[in-house]
């Protein structure tokens, strides 16, 4: 599927793409996102019911990508990564790409109801020039429509064996609610992101503390 704006902005799935523009798709997804937090990307490209990986292409250059799975059940999918080209950052692509992303995820019968996880600002209160970036990406979500969930004691399991769990923030875009999430819906979607993303157990302490952290 393919949705295109007039400035040639459009979404295609990754396994449209040639040899080559998937290698730049790589290369982006190296950019944007360090070790620790990165899955091998084979396992992000491989078609499936479950996963799909979009891929923003200007002309016929890949300028950003979105990865996503369906979050068991629930009604929701999960935005497991979504990054720009290093290029490409600060001239409005990745606002962009959003609709065409959101378009495209209703073309493929996936829920446009999407949950995240965000580097915990708080965490890099040392350090103030991460701390900046870290609140950045939140206000450009927040500028997509998102919001920031009352949840403070997530914390995202370690991914590639490279660091310790990680404190997170969670957000979430449901055009229907807004920013209105019951907490019992937060809970549930808490639940399912430790049990169908990570498969930890229902009674792990990291799961356990995690809902005893949502607020109202």
């Amino acid at each position: 599927m393919t949705s295109r704006r007039p400035d040639d902005l459009r979404v295609v799935n990754c396994d449209e793409l040639a040899l080559d523009q998937q290698a730049q798709v790589v290369d982006i997804y190296a950019q944007a996102f360090p070790p620790e937090l990165r899955v091998p990307f084979a396992e992000l490209a491989k078609p499936g019911p479950g996963g799909l990986l979009h891929v923003a292409v200007d002309g016929s250059e890949p300028v950003g990508f979105a990865a996503n799975m369906l979050l068991g059940q629930t009604g929701w999918t999960f935005l497991r990564y979504y990054g720009i080209s290093a290029a490409r950052r600060g001239r409005g692509v990745g606002q962009r790409f959003w609709p065409l992303l959101l378009a495209a995820l209703e073309y493929a019968g996936f829920p446009t109801r999407i949950v995240f996880e965000v580097e915990d600002p708080r965490d890099a209160a040392a350090d103030p020039a991460e701390e900046a970036v870290r609140v950045a990406r939140i206000i450009f979500w927040e500028r997509c429509g998102a919001r920031l969930l009352p949840v403070d004691g997530y914390v995202m399991p370690d991914l590639a064996g490279l660091a310790a769990p990680e404190p997170m923030r969670l957000m979430a875009y449901d055009a229907a609610s807004g920013s209105n999430l019951p907490p019992g819906l937060v809970a549930d979607l808490v639940a399912a992101l430790y049990t169908c993303r990570y498969g930890l157990d229902g009674n792990d302490p990291m799961v356990l503390a995690a809902l005893g952290s949502i607020g109202s």
